[in-house]
């Protein structure tokens, strides 16, 4: 059965998005950043599609789910069990915030760099609420595992249209992905959500040098299973 959020809540720390700006750089931007935050909430249509499914076979590099659905990445083989129960997912703020950064691009190049970051913000706050509704059948802590997270080996973006099989997120919540692997809107994140021991994030394996890193670099992900 698939789960459809119409209205995800997406409830922002203004502290914590100046901080991303380096705001106390430029003071004399705060108070265009400060009203640009508070009007983009208008502008957000955070939604969400996930289902619950077991998994029911892990070979050498790709697992799969109980309605035959294979999806090939080395950190799921890893980290998931057979009988395990995890959710697929897409989580997105809709179209209106990328369609006002465009806009903005052409009037004012600094306040379209500032909602491009909202829109990033945005969509973290609301992927963790989803988790928090997604989180009851699952278990304590929760991870997600993204196509094209971190450097892409691990779980790579070709296994998007895997997921896009499994959600009918076209119909369910107006997420198109396009034949190179984009997803539209913009602002949208699939992957799957799943319960482990310890907390997984694609950063600690990726040693690129990011603005959006959530870790610090740990080192390569090596194998914890031979076959």
């Amino acid at each position: 059965m698939l789960h459809v959020v119409e209205h995800i809540p997406v409830e922002y720390d203004e502290e914590e998005l100046l901080r991303k700006f380096g705001i106390e750089r430029m003071k004399t931007k705060e108070r265009e950043v400060v009203s640009l935050i508070r009007e983009s909430q208008g502008l957000l249509e955070p939604k969400a599609v996930y289902t619950y499914l077991k998994v029911v076979e892990i070979d050498s590099d790709q697992v799969r789910l109980e309605i035959g659905e294979k999806m090939k990445s080395i950190i799921l083989r890893d980290f998931l069990s057979l009988g395990q129960k995890v959710a697929p997912y897409v989580v997105t703020i809709g179209s209106r915030l990328d369609e006002q950064v465009s806009k903005l691009g052409s009037e004012n190049v600094f306040l379209a760099w500032v909602l491009d970051i909202i829109g990033v913000y945005a969509l973290g706050v609301a992927k963790k609420n989803l988790k928090l509704i997604v989180k009851e059948p699952l278990g304590d802590c929760i991870s997600s595992f993204d196509p094209g997270s971190g450097t892409g080996e691990l779980f790579g973006i070709e296994q998007l249209p895997v997921l896009f099989q499994i959600l009918q997120p076209p119909r369910k919540i107006g997420v198109q992905l396009t034949p190179a692997g984009s997803m539209i809107p913009q602002e949208t994140i699939a992957g799957i959500f799943v319960a482990i021991e310890e907390e997984y994030i694609a950063c600690q394996h990726c040693p690129r040098k990011c603005e959006y890193r959530e870790t610090p670099y740990k080192g390569e992900h090596h194998p914890k299973r031979s076959y």
